[in-house]
Protein backbone atom coordinates (compact mmCIF):
# COMPACT_ATOMS: atom_id res chain seq x y z
CA UNK A 1 0.00 0.00 0.00
CA UNK A 2 1.40 3.35 -1.00
CA UNK A 3 1.87 6.19 1.45
CA UNK A 4 -0.66 8.32 -0.39
CA UNK A 5 -3.43 5.73 -0.19
CA UNK A 6 -2.60 5.00 3.44
CA UNK A 7 -2.81 8.71 4.33
CA UNK A 8 -6.13 8.97 2.47
CA UNK A 9 -7.46 5.98 4.39
CA UNK A 10 -6.40 7.52 7.70
CA UNK A 11 -8.03 10.85 6.82
CA UNK A 12 -11.24 9.06 5.82
CA UNK A 13 -11.37 7.12 9.08
CA UNK A 14 -10.74 10.22 11.18
CA UNK A 15 -13.39 12.23 9.31
CA UNK A 16 -15.98 9.48 9.62
CA UNK A 17 -15.26 8.88 13.29
CA UNK A 18 -15.44 12.57 14.17
CA UNK A 19 -18.60 13.15 12.14
CA UNK A 20 -20.27 10.13 13.73
CA UNK A 21 -19.37 11.45 17.19
CA UNK A 22 -20.75 14.90 16.33
CA UNK A 23 -23.99 13.36 15.04
CA UNK A 24 -24.48 11.22 18.14
CA UNK A 25 -23.74 14.14 20.47
CA UNK A 26 -26.21 16.28 18.51
CA UNK A 27 -28.90 13.66 19.01
CA UNK A 28 -28.08 13.29 22.71
CA UNK A 29 -28.16 17.02 23.35
CA UNK A 30 -31.60 17.19 21.76
CA UNK A 31 -32.99 15.26 24.73
CA UNK A 32 -31.98 17.94 27.27
CA UNK A 33 -33.08 21.07 25.49
CA UNK A 34 -36.12 23.27 25.80
CA UNK A 35 -37.47 23.49 22.26
CA UNK A 36 -40.12 26.13 22.97
CA UNK A 37 -38.17 29.37 22.35
CA UNK A 38 -37.23 30.31 18.80
CA UNK A 39 -37.68 26.88 17.31
CA UNK A 40 -35.98 27.62 13.96
CA UNK A 41 -32.62 28.50 15.51
CA UNK A 42 -32.81 25.72 18.08
CA UNK A 43 -33.78 23.20 15.39
CA UNK A 44 -30.80 24.27 13.28
CA UNK A 45 -28.60 23.95 16.36
CA UNK A 46 -29.47 20.23 16.49
CA UNK A 47 -30.00 19.41 12.82
CA UNK A 48 -26.64 20.71 11.57
CA UNK A 49 -24.44 18.46 13.75
CA UNK A 50 -26.70 15.46 13.16
CA UNK A 51 -26.29 15.90 9.39
CA UNK A 52 -22.50 15.63 9.68
CA UNK A 53 -22.39 11.84 9.47
CA UNK A 54 -24.83 11.48 6.55
CA UNK A 55 -22.85 14.14 4.67
CA UNK A 56 -19.65 12.21 5.38
CA UNK A 57 -21.28 9.10 3.94
CA UNK A 58 -21.65 11.05 0.69
CA UNK A 59 -17.87 10.90 0.40
CA UNK A 60 -18.13 7.30 -0.79
CA UNK A 61 -19.60 8.59 -4.03
CA UNK A 62 -19.05 12.39 -4.20
CA UNK A 63 -16.03 13.49 -2.18
CA UNK A 64 -16.03 17.10 -3.38
CA UNK A 65 -19.69 17.62 -2.50
CA UNK A 66 -19.17 16.01 0.87
CA UNK A 67 -16.19 18.25 1.66
CA UNK A 68 -18.06 21.38 0.56
CA UNK A 69 -21.14 20.46 2.59
CA UNK A 70 -18.98 19.81 5.66
CA UNK A 71 -17.75 23.41 5.42
CA UNK A 72 -21.34 24.64 5.02
CA UNK A 73 -22.35 22.64 8.10
CA UNK A 74 -19.41 23.94 10.15
CA UNK A 75 -20.00 27.58 9.21
CA UNK A 76 -23.76 27.25 9.64
CA UNK A 77 -23.30 25.67 13.06
CA UNK A 78 -20.91 28.44 14.08
CA UNK A 79 -23.48 31.06 13.05
CA UNK A 80 -26.36 29.26 14.77
CA UNK A 81 -24.41 28.60 17.97
CA UNK A 82 -23.18 32.22 18.01
CA UNK A 83 -26.75 33.45 17.62
CA UNK A 84 -27.86 31.36 20.58
CA UNK A 85 -24.87 32.55 22.62
CA UNK A 86 -25.66 36.15 21.68
CA UNK A 87 -29.26 35.73 22.74
CA UNK A 88 -28.19 34.29 26.10
CA UNK A 89 -25.61 36.96 26.86
CA UNK A 90 -27.98 39.73 25.73
CA UNK A 91 -30.66 38.49 28.12
CA UNK A 92 -28.15 38.38 30.96
CA UNK A 93 -26.51 41.67 29.96
CA UNK A 94 -22.85 40.70 29.64
CA UNK A 95 -22.32 40.93 25.86
CA UNK A 96 -19.24 42.87 24.78
CA UNK A 97 -19.88 42.68 21.04
CA UNK A 98 -20.49 40.33 18.18
CA UNK A 99 -16.88 39.37 17.49
CA UNK A 100 -16.09 38.29 21.09
CA UNK A 101 -19.24 36.16 21.11
CA UNK A 102 -18.30 34.49 17.81
CA UNK A 103 -14.71 33.92 18.97
CA UNK A 104 -15.93 32.47 22.26
CA UNK A 105 -18.29 30.20 20.36
CA UNK A 106 -15.42 29.14 18.10
CA UNK A 107 -13.57 27.82 21.15
CA UNK A 108 -16.37 25.39 22.07
CA UNK A 109 -15.52 21.77 21.44
CA UNK A 110 -18.67 21.11 19.37
CA UNK A 111 -17.74 23.78 16.84
CA UNK A 112 -14.11 22.70 16.84
CA UNK A 113 -15.03 19.08 16.05
CA UNK A 114 -17.23 20.16 13.13
CA UNK A 115 -14.41 22.31 11.79
CA UNK A 116 -11.98 19.42 12.32
CA UNK A 117 -14.16 17.21 10.11
CA UNK A 118 -14.18 19.90 7.43
CA UNK A 119 -10.42 20.43 7.71
CA UNK A 120 -9.64 16.69 7.51
CA UNK A 121 -11.60 16.56 4.25
CA UNK A 122 -9.20 19.04 2.59
CA UNK A 123 -6.14 16.76 2.49
CA UNK A 124 -8.49 13.94 1.54
CA UNK A 125 -9.44 15.86 -1.59
CA UNK A 126 -5.78 16.31 -2.45
CA UNK A 127 -4.87 12.70 -1.70
CA UNK A 128 -7.73 11.28 -3.79
CA UNK A 129 -7.14 13.40 -6.86
CA UNK A 130 -6.28 11.59 -10.02
CA UNK A 131 -2.72 12.15 -11.27
CA UNK A 132 -2.20 13.60 -14.70
CA UNK A 133 -1.36 11.10 -17.37
CA UNK A 134 2.35 11.09 -18.12
CA UNK A 135 1.78 9.87 -21.67
CA UNK A 136 0.56 13.27 -22.85
CA UNK A 137 3.63 15.06 -21.52
CA UNK A 138 5.97 12.57 -23.21
CA UNK A 139 4.15 12.86 -26.56
CA UNK A 140 4.39 16.66 -26.36
CA UNK A 141 8.13 16.44 -25.69
CA UNK A 142 8.57 14.08 -28.65
CA UNK A 143 6.58 16.44 -30.88
CA UNK A 144 8.84 19.29 -29.77
CA UNK A 145 11.95 17.22 -30.53
CA UNK A 146 10.80 16.40 -34.04
CA UNK A 147 10.34 20.09 -34.86
CA UNK A 148 13.80 21.04 -33.69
Amino acid sequence: MRVRSLAALICQRIARLLSFAVSVLGLLSLAWTDLRPDTVVVDLFFILPVLSFPVTLLSFRWLRWSAALQWVLALGYLATYSLLDWRTCAELGYCEGVLPVVLTTLTSWQVQILFAVAIVNLPLLWLNRKPRPVVEEESQREAGNTLA
